[in-house]
């Protein structure tokens, strides 16, 4: 018997699914890219999709929870495994190749950039058999070796839990320019997350088509985002490469910003969270 279909339909089914983030040395190809209104994804994220036809995959339904981990892959290295995003689940679709498609509801949300290793030792997850599992059996293993297919949690109240303490920490945002900076702003991120912070990092915080494939994105909306999130940030952190202070910079722009505010402070030494 195919223990999910016994399962109480009133009852929200939490889905965990890993998605790398990369960053890129080069222009990346954005041959899967949808097309999407400028400032769409921003917010919150829009849709996920999978290739997976079987398993957990097929088992998602309206209503359901998608949580994404992520990992940020560069080329000086790799940080701690992170929640990505929570899907909510308000449509499911199957594309012409055979793909599904879950469509985001208005509360699903982002995370910041935050150690989810203990989280991801701790869950246990579930096969059609009802068969109870670690997520991570070996947390010497990369998490995308267990997570490649969505997989079923037993319960979505650690998860729930973990993302709720991790929102309530104060954010940490680094403002650096990508011509000359994203290496030491990639080895400040390192250090915040490691310190036990909750760290908004463009590479990390914006939707893919932007951080990873540069699609074309509204300007004036992606200003407002960036802005309303350092406005909301405990710190502003500010990797001073050559380049930084450069006239007319967007860095400059959050430099000033959070000097107003009087959140602004030098890369330097780093406080415990």
């Amino acid at each position: 018997m195919d223990f999910r279909r016994v399962t109480i339909m009133n009852t929200s089914q939490h889905i965990i699914h890993y998605q790398p983030r990369r960053i890129h040395a080069a222009r990346a190809d954005s041959w899967f890219a949808e097309p999407r209104e400028p400032d769409d994804g921003f917010k919150r994220p829009g849709y996920h999709t999978t290739r997976q036809t079987r398993g957990a995959a097929s088992w998602v339904r309206e209503g359901d929870v998608i949580w994404m981990v992520g990992q940020l892959h560069a080329p000086w290295g790799t940080l701690p495994p992170s929640l990505d995003a929570r899907i909510n689940v308000e449509k499911v679709e199957r594309l012409p190749d055979g793909r599904f498609r879950f469509a985001a509801s208005a509360d699903s949300c982002w995370f910041p950039l935050f150690d989810a290793r203990p989280l991801l030792r701790i869950l246990q997850t579930q096969n059609a058999k009802g068969q109870v599992m670690p997520l991570w059996r070996r947390s010497s293993a990369p998490i995308g070796q267990y997570l490649q297919s969505p997989r079923m949690l037993v319960s979505g109240e650690e998860i729930q839990a973990y993302a709720k303490r991790m929102l309530d920490l104060p954010l940490q945002f680094i403002s650096y320019r990508i011509a000359d900076g994203t290496q030491p702003a990639f080895e400040l991120a390192r250090a915040l997350v490691d310190a036990g912070h909750a760290v908004f990092w463009d590479r990390w915080s914006l939707p893919r088509r932007l951080a990873e494939r540069r699609e074309v994105v509204s300007d004036t909306a992606l200003d407002e985002h960036l802005l309303s999130c350092l406005r909301s940030a405990q710190t502003v952190w500010g990797v001073e490469s050559p380049l930084y202070a450069a006239p007319g910079s967007y860095s400059v722009k959050e430099q000033s910003e959070a000097m107003n505010l009087g959140i602004w402070r030098t890369a330097g030494a780093l406080p415990r969270a």
